[in-house]
């Protein structure tokens, strides 16, 4: 799913029907089910990203320096590097590196609809709040209170 989808999803399940404010407020749970599994798989995907992170960074590290072996290069697809890279330039080569812009993109990518559904989540958790001043609202318009 998108994170268009995601927002597509949230514009339709977002608006309270002030005429079933009970029906609402039974639909809390569900909505918070459904975005909060969402949210959780999507902080479960940035972690498994920056666990992958890590170790591209180490190889790569490994890799520009000379001390990968070649049978590991052959599993990776890695043609040897042929410079040979001072100490201090090692980091700058890593972080440059195709391989760990591609993973680092795909972390920022992921971590913004984590923290998107996480607002969601919150959204969803002051519902509650905002169903009860809609009631109060109602009350104070005809002249209950």
């Amino acid at each position: 799913m998108s994170t268009d989808d995601i927002g597509e999803l949230w514009s339709q399940d977002a608006p309270i029907n002030e005429n079933d404010l009970v029906g609402e407020s039974k639909r809390i749970p569900m909505l918070h089910s459904k975005y909060y599994d969402m949210y959780y798989r999507e902080a479960l995907r940035v972690k498994k990203l920056k666990y992958d992170y890590r170790e591209l960074e180490k190889a790569k590290t490994e890799y520009y320096n000379g001390s990968m072996d070649e049978l590991e290069m052959k599993d990776r697809g890695w043609k040897p590097f042929q410079l040979k890279v001072l100490r201090q330039d090692i980091d700058r080569y890593v972080q440059s590196d195709k391989d760990i812009i591609t993973i680092s993109l795909k972390i920022d990518y992921h971590t913004c609809r984590a923290d998107y559904l996480e607002n969601i989540v919150r959204t969803i958790h002051s519902r509650n709040f905002i169903i009860k001043n809609m009631v109060d609202i109602i009350k104070f318009q005809h002249g209950d209170y």
